[in-house]
């Protein structure tokens, strides 16, 4: 799809399932990475500090969750922050017109699809990812409705 055209885009992508597993995976790396690092440190008040970081992973997903959904509807509407366009560089993104199927395998009315051609330079040091389709009942399209690989993602990142 070449338009920049975020109300056709999103016809494609499971925007709300999307980042609300990819910040539960992000919740989950962080609360597992800081709770181990508060049980091994010698401050007081270790209980304390792990039982308010439980107690405020649901605020974070929450504020994940928005942070993914307004990221992809950045993407899906071409958005000059993601594409580079405005000069912004936190992410070097020119484009998405290098994106490629490299493998895929089709079970029914569902998908699993790696996808090559990323942007690079990218926080995460990716050159693919793996997303899950379905197929849009009653046509010939399909629908990306996750990204299964974000929690490994994520711990590399973070070192989790």
């Amino acid at each position: 799809m070449k338009a920049k055209n975020y109300g056709e885009a999103s016809k494609y992508v499971d925007e709300e399932r999307i980042s609300g597993e990819i910040a539960k995976s992000l919740t989950d790396v962080l609360v597992a990475k800081y709770t181990k690092k508060f049980a091994e440190d010698p401050f007081p008040f270790t209980e304390s500090r792990i039982e308010l970081l439980q107690k405020m992973a649901p605020r974070f997903d929450g504020w994940a969750q928005v942070g993914m959904q307004n990221a992809i509807r950045l993407l899906l509407s071409g958005n000059g922050i993601l594409t580079g366009s405005t000069g912004f560089e936190v992410i070097d993104v020119h484009n998405f017109s290098g994106l490629h199927v490299v493998r895929s395998e089709v079970h029914g009315e569902e998908a699993d699809v790696t996808v090559s051609g990323l942007p690079q330079p990218n926080p995460f040091g990716l050159t693919e990812v793996r997303v899950r389709m379905s197929r849009v009942p009653g046509t010939r399209y399909w629908r990306i409705e996750q990204v299964p690989d974000a929690t490994p993602i994520f711990q590399k990142y973070f070192g989790g």
